[in-house]
């Protein structure tokens, strides 16, 4: 079975990213009038905020740019630029304004009037909600959707599968373990090779927060907790070791997977790291795409190596998507969930379907010859339409897949979900840039996905190039076989099947005539 890249499908047929002063209102305008989405975030007098992106090919440009924005708020009284999500690097502010002032309606497009019109706007995204990609409690649920008649109909006739459930982990299938289990699964322990100093590296947690644990302290009592973390959900953006207090716990459990400094048994990959908390998503597991994309440049301003994302929305966001190419360019490297709901939205959720981001699917906690890829563990390759993201999403597959299943940190708790895979598939991304230095995205995918083995039990659409392997990586050992030739029949089948579901099949067509 042949594995094209994302890359391939977008060049194949030319699809390009948003247009030139894009507006994304999330919603269809109307004549005169326009629907305001539920999760639209709102301010007083009924006031939504919108992330605006300039024009301008260096800094002094985007400087003039953003200074013309500035004026263009203060010559009304209804609108409003909240300070702290202004950035010169990138261009970037978070207005409040009326949904006619910014043009949303297709009056004022017609028209020409509003700020989506003026020359030096790039694009403006309403301001909206999303949250972290849930932790599952498996009992709950272990459905498995089948293909509605037509779907049947189509695969039974033109698909070279069908995605049956053989191979797959329900909530029996999953043990669960401790971090030593992930560790040993990726072969990230000491028995398989000698561990790096990791104390220059740094782990940026865009989260509910991370708390200073005790797990998180040298071994000189002194906390490896940032300075710097920061805590975008409240007003101002306190900075400080005790802003950032997680009360969920979620961003507890990804800190500890990565640096906690325990015994053996919940120790994280990455036991000397320091810890940037990025607190964009409150308590309740939910924050807006103006915190998330401020928590991401924070993080590349600050000089995170990583920057774990255990957060997605079936939702295209252009606004994140330029947050991640600028931390990209400052050389971080993003890890992203791929999201829990396979059974019903199925492709790969964003920021994971962004090609600015290392997308990491779930599997049970066993090493890779006997793992199974989790049902609700979201899949590729993305159709690049069903997110709104106008075909710049297509193509969009797993570039891994790492132990998510029933896994104990040292935070605590017990988890489920590939909001947990994440963090241990960049756990291992972390050990080769301590070893190396290398914080280049592109370069990091090659190595991780050549020297990831295989999972038999999984198709390339569940878990891209198989399970990361901290030996392999840091000695750059490739596998005996590639994960396309190492699949069960049942695997291949259901891989297919996802393949055509996609539409994969004739973009191939499309990109070959």
């Amino acid at each position: 079975m042949t594995r094209h890249t994302r890359r391939e499908y977008l060049y194949g047929i030319g699809a390009t990213g948003m247009a030139v002063a894009s507006l994304a209102p999330t919603t269809e305008p109307g004549l005169l009038g326009w629907d305001r989405p539920d999760d639209a975030i709102v301010h007083s007098d009924d006031r939504p905020s919108w992330i605006v992106s300039v024009e301008g090919d260096d800094a002094d440009e985007r400087a003039d740019n953003l200074s013309a924005l500035r004026d263009w708020v203060a010559s009304a009284n209804n609108r409003e630029l909240i300070p702290e999500r202004e950035h010169e690097g990138s261009g970037v502010a978070t207005i409040i304004s009326s949904p006619s002032d910014i043009g949303a309606r297709n009056r004022e497009r017609w028209l020409g009037d509003g700020l989506q019109s003026l020359s030096y706007i790039d694009s403006i995204e309403l301001n909206r909600s999303v949250s972290l990609a849930d932790p599952l409690t498996p009992e709950s649920s272990s459905a498995w959707s089948s293909p509605g008649p037509m779907q049947s109909l189509l695969l039974s006739t033109f698909a070279d599968g069908s995605p049956g459930s053989s191979g797959v982990a329900f909530d029996s299938d999953m043990d669960g373990g401790e971090m030593t289990n992930a560790r040993e699964a990726t072969s990230a322990t000491a028995t398989d090779l000698t561990l790096p100093d990791t104390s220059s590296v740094t782990v940026a947690v865009v989260d509910t927060g991370v708390s200073a644990n005790g797990y998180l302290e040298d071994d000189s009592g002194n906390t490896r907790l940032l300075d710097s973390s920061t805590n975008f959900v409240e007003d101002g953006d306190p900075s400080g070791v005790g802003e950032t207090r997680d009360g969920n716990g979620h961003g507890d459990w990804v800190a500890a997977c990565y640096a906690a400094n325990t015994d053996d048994r919940l120790r994280g990959f990455l036991p000397e790291a320091n810890v940037l908390a990025c607190k964009a998503l409150s308590d309740a597991g939910s924050g807006s795409l103006s915190d998330i994309a401020a928590a991401i440049r924070h993080a590349a301003d600050e000089g995170a190596d990583l920057i774990n994302l255990s957060l997605g929305s079936p939702q295209f966001s252009q606004s994140i998507e330029d947050a991640l190419s600028y931390a990209v360019k400052q050389g971080s490297i993003p890890v992203a969930a791929n999201g829990n709901d396979r059974q019903a939205t199925r492709w790969l959720a964003f920021p994971a379907s962004s090609e600015n981001a290392i997308a990491v699917g779930s599997t049970t906690v066993d090493p890779p010859e006997d793992a199974r890829s989790a049902y609700y563990s979201n899949v590729g390759p993305h159709n690049g339409y069903t997110d709104l993201s106008e075909g710049a999403t297509a193509g969009a597959e797993p570039d891994v897949g790492a132990p998510g299943c029933k896994l104990e940190s040292a935070s605590g708790d017990t988890l489920t979900g590939t909001s947990m895979a994440g963090p241990v598939a960049g756990g291992v991304i972390g050990l080769y840039v301590a070893d190396t230095g290398t914080t280049d995205l592109e370069t990091v995918r090659d190595e991780l996905t050549a020297t990831a083995e295989p999972i038999p039990n999984a198709a390339s659409e569940e878990i891209g190039a198989g399970m990361p392997n901290a030996e392999n990586l840091l000695s750059g050992t490739e596998p005996d076989e590639p994960q396309e030739d190492a699949v069960t029949t049942e695997a291949a089948s259901r891989g297919a099947a996802y393949d055509f579901l996609s539409g994969s099949r004739y973009t191939r067509l499309i990109a070959n005539f």
